[in-house]
């Protein structure tokens, strides 16, 4: 009678995997599983500033019931280009105040945000997740035997993608299109040159580079490094010429509309702007940036400082040989060695509180194993290029200056997901307790991500409601970004931001021209005496909470009799 029960439950069991493993199915159990996360948030609390300006744009729209991004400026009289704008970084565009990166990304949230709110906008997100997702399953049944499905799961539940589905920010969506981007280049040499292999490339990085600027990169790149493969390795000069080619004209096709959109929308284009920006900036800061890259590469630790380094490099030579080590049966005492530091720095890092992990590596630790095991296989080597490659022009054009407050490198996320692929398709040439340790860290980083982003979230709704509620009539932040953390709630309150002490005094001045009888300046720097202001005096100064071990000095001002 035991053995019929044993079948019975095995072929349950098979079934229920089976039924998991179709991609529809598949892919509503990432929808319902985010969802349910998407729940511990507080919908006035972000990832990071980017989000508050692109929420604070949705509520306006709503609120006029169009799809114009013009998110206003109570103080455009006093100050009508926007100097001082309570959303940093707004840019004037004619008439119109615009606090925008993507169009493409904004104007089909507008209709979900008028039938769900914050929530349901959130439904782009995750669908580029999911779409990361099949992806790495795409990428690694082209390097297995398998079926691809670990991959799927790995990135879709235990990788940085769960963060950015629960955040409406471009990343996932923008990093899907390049993931599949990549699929298609590899494609184009595993599976031969094809003119529409080349042009679905070059089509996906295009409509990436409308939300992510790095795309540029990684298509310019990984178009370069096929055609090379093709020319060089094939001795194949007319798919080299045809892939390069079609990748290229669907690239600035793609990069065509979405200019024709921003001047059909605002009258001008914005987008290639910012990129230029960044291309102009290119090298400059060359110490900082190189600093950055390591953090943003490496570092379990939100900072920049040497400890912060020494870990990064110790953590990720650990996981090398760790993963090198089982693969080739080398010595059992320094694997275990090996282990033990994995372990360690990453129960620091656990410890030490909540907070941002920066670094690809510390988020996806399978990502070493796909470079390490990857680069062994001829034909995973080339994706391990393609993800690879791309990451020093990354680092050489990137904005400066944000490397410790993100999660997981957020300018390579692609190619976290892309090295996840390969190495959850060689990861079975580790022993069995290696993968499990890799597996269940991804699993542990996210989990401490998705608790951060939930903490984070409602800490930000808290100081909202705290700021909102004082008397002063007007709020000046002498560090840009802190009101953009506020976009949920932004028009309740009258916000000023500057970058510097110039437009710090020049805020004041914006306050006195418009009759304003206060002001209060909230300060992330609560250390020596509140500065001073020609006719204006300190009325009182206190700390406010705002994240965790980090506070506000609310400096309140009144006029001089």
């Amino acid at each position: 009678m035991d053995a019929p029960a044993v079948t019975s439950r095995r072929g349950r069991t098979t079934s229920l995997a089976a039924l998991v493993c179709r991609p529809v199915v598949a892919a509503l159990v990432l929808l319902v599983v985010y969802a349910g996360l998407s729940l511990l948030n507080d919908t006035r609390g972000y990832l990071g500033t980017d989000t508050g300006g692109k929420v604070a744009t949705l509520k306006v729209m709503d609120e006029r019931g169009d799809f114009d991004p013009d998110v206003g400026y109570w103080a455009k009289s006093q100050d009508p280009d926007g100097r001082v704008h309570g959303l940093y970084y707004t840019a004037k565009i004619g008439d119109r105040f615009v606090n925008v990166t993507s169009l493409p990304a904004l104007l089909p949230a507008e209709p979900l945000w008028r039938l769900g709110g914050y929530r349901l906008t959130l439904l782009l997100p995750m669908l580029g997740a999911i779409a990361a997702a099949f992806a790495a399953r795409a990428l690694a049944r082209r390097l297995s035997e398998g079926d691809g499905w670990p991959a799927f799961w790995l990135v879709g539940l235990a990788s940085p993608m769960v963060i950015y589905a629960l955040d409406f920010w471009e990343h996932a969506i923008g990093v899907a299109l390049m993931a599949w981007g990549i699929v298609a280049l590899f494609d184009a040499v595993d599976r031969g040159p094809r003119w529409w292999r080349g042009a679905l490339a070059g089509l996906a990085f295009g409509v990436a580079f409308s939300m992510r600027t790095e795309s540029a990169v990684y298509g310019l790149v990984g178009t370069a490094l096929v055609c090379l493969v093709l020319l060089i390795g094939r001795r194949n000069l007319v798919g080299a010429l045809v892939t390069g080619v079609t990748a290229t004209v669907g690239m600035v096709a793609m990069v065509g509309a979405n200019a024709a959109l921003e001047t059909a929308a605002l009258g001008r284009t914005f987008r290639s702007g910012r990129a230029g920006g960044a291309a102009s900036a290119g090298g400059a800061q060359f110490a900082l940036r190189v600093k950055e890259a390591l953090v943003t590469s490496f570092s379990p630790f939100p900072s920049l400082d040497l400890q912060s380094y020494v870990l990064a490099v110790g953590l990720t030579a650990a996981l090398a040989y760790l993963v090198w080590a089982s693969a080739t049966r080398r010595d059992r005492t320094l694997v275990v060695g090996a282990a033990a530091l994995v372990v360690l720095i990453y129960l620091f890092r656990l410890s030490s509180g909540l907070g941002f992990v920066p670094g690809l590596v510390a988020t996806t630790p399978v990502a070493v194993a796909g470079v390490v095991l990857g680069w062994r296989d001829v034909r995973s080597r080339l994706v391990v290029a393609l993800a690879v490659g791309p990451l020093p022009l990354v680092f050489l054009f990137q904005f400066p200056g944000g490397a410790a407050p993100q999660w997981a490198g957020r300018y390579i996320l692609t190619s976290g997901v892309v090295l996840a692929a390969v190495g959850m398709a060689r990861i079975e040439r580790v022993e069995r307790s290696v993968r499990t340790l890799l597996i269940g860290l991804s699993v542990a980083v996210a989990v401490f991500g998705v608790a951060w982003l939930s903490v984070r979230s409602h800490q930000v709704a808290e100081a909202a409601d705290r700021l909102e509620s004082r008397p002063e009539a007007v709020l000046i932040s002498p560090n840009g970004f802190i009101p953009r953390e506020f976009g949920g709630s932004y028009g309740r309150k009258n916000w000023l931001s500057s970058g510097n002490a110039v437009d710090l005094q020049f805020a004041v001045d914006v306050v006195t021209r418009s009759g304003s009888d206060s002001f209060a300046l909230v300060d992330l720097d609560t250390t020596g005496d509140p500065p001073q202001f020609a006719g204006w005096r300190v009325a009182s100064s206190e700390i406010v909470p705002f994240l965790a071990g980090v506070d506000f000095r609310v400096t309140s001002y009144e006029p001089v009799p």
